[in-house]
């Protein structure tokens, strides 16, 4: 294979996953409504599980947020679990013991976010879990929407709608807010489908007798959707069930983010080998690699596009020296956004390309280091904007 067919693959590659796989996904989609599912008669007992370390600045309104839902309270449990917390978020969850259907567990180490979510279903009761973050806001109905599809018996997980709130309107919350929309599509469209390539840890259900114990190494809110899927059942999208929250602050922290996911995806999804069989399921495994695969080879792609047209670009070659030099641009207006994020950085020509470039990054760390075998089982708690943009770089 000469240096010109690699150029072309590669470029391939990236356009499919991109825009062909949505393209192709409005396609099969096509003429198809999402489903209006009524209110049971009996609505379910829900477990609200939110997990938390180090969280005493959102906690608080976490809770009152919680409390406010509107949703029975005899049939609503709240449960927090603070996952080795070395702040005051212990003591934030305490000053609600004594509320109506509530329960405070600590994990005295830091096991991370899958850990405190096995803790917690241990003690759940709810026919429906419910798994939240401590920074995401529910609207007051958002429970309410998200149970609605388990009237259909053939669905097993149920994901909600995360909206990014950007008040400061930092550069990379932009980027991330640019890129969700898009995310929101690819989700709609695989719930008409069929079944969602994962949930959104900030607001997803699940039916209790569906929850499996996992590894502190496997990110819950990718594989538990997945083993879902393989059970038989569906995973779908309720875009009516909302949860808000607000945007990382810089280009630096969605790239240490990206890189977690995707070592924590990469390594769940060898856990469930049943979702790379083209055999026993055809239709999810073209979406899992469809949509996350290739995804997560993008930035190898990348290095491989400007590798193989760098020679002849350099050269003179037409239309290699536009292909490279178009290329160059990219990165450089990337690094602008990225070096000033409070001036030209908020201009779509430099956010667009800086925050593409910072998640692609990440995925490249995170895809080394699975490799390598880091498993990134706890967490950090990201900075929260504030009153100034600093662009967090």
């Amino acid at each position: 294979m000469t240096p010109v067919d690699i150029f072309w693959v590669a470029a391939g590659l990236i356009v499919y996953t991109y825009l062909g796989y949505p393209i192709l996904l409005s396609l099969l989609t096509s003429g198809r409504r999402q489903p209006a599912h009524p209110l049971p008669e009996e609505l379910p007992t829900v477990s609200l599980v939110i997990t938390a370390f180090n969280e005493e600045s959102v906690l608080p309104s976490k809770l009152e947020n919680s409390f406010a839902l509107d949703y029975p309270q005899e049939r609503l449990q709240i449960i927090v679990v603070s996952d080795g917390s070395t702040d005051a978020t212990d003591d934030v969850a305490r000053t609600f013991v004594g509320n109506p259907g509530y329960l405070f567990l600590r994990q005295e180490q830091n096991a991370g976010k899958t850990m405190a979510q096995n803790a917690a279903v241990r003690q759940a009761t709810g026919d429906v879990l419910v798994f939240s973050d401590a920074n995401s806001m529910y609207a007051t109905d958002a429970l309410l929407q998200l149970v609605r599809p388990f009237a259909d018996v053939c669905v097993g997980c149920v994901c909600g709608e995360l909206h990014y709130r950007n008040p400061q309107r930092v550069a990379a919350g932009k980027g991330e807010g640019f890129y969700w929309r898009y995310e929101q599509f690819l989700k709609r469209r695989e719930s008409l489908l069929g079944s969602l390539v994962g949930a959104n840890g900030s607001i997803y259900a699940l039916r209790r007798e569906f929850f499996e114990e996992l590894g502190p190494a496997i990110i819950s809110d990718f594989i538990m959707p997945i083993r879902v899927r393989l059970r038989g059942l569906r995973v779908v999208y309720e875009p009516s069930a909302i949860a808000e929250e607000e945007v990382a602050i810089g280009f630096s922290d969605e790239l240490r983010r990206r890189r977690r996911i995707v070592a924590r995806s990469l390594y769940g999804l060898w856990s469930v080998p049943g979702a790379w069989n083209p055999l026993t399921q055809p239709l999810f495994c073209f979406q899992v690699i469809s949509h996350k695969v290739i995804r997560w080879l993008v930035p190898l792609l990348l290095l491989v596009m400007l590798l193989t047209s760098a020679m002849p670009g350099l050269s003179g070659e037409t239309p290699w020296d536009w292909f490279f030099g178009s290329q160059v641009l990219f990165y450089v207006l990337a690094t602008v956004g990225v070096l000033f994020p409070a001036g030209p950085g908020r201009l779509s020509l430099f956010y667009v390309p800086a925050y593409f470039c910072a998640i692609n990054l990440g995925a490249l760390l995170g895809v080394l280091g699975a490799l390598r075998g880091q498993r990134h089982t706890v967490w950090q708690t990201l900075p929260r904007p504030e009153t100034t943009d600093t662009g967090g770089n």
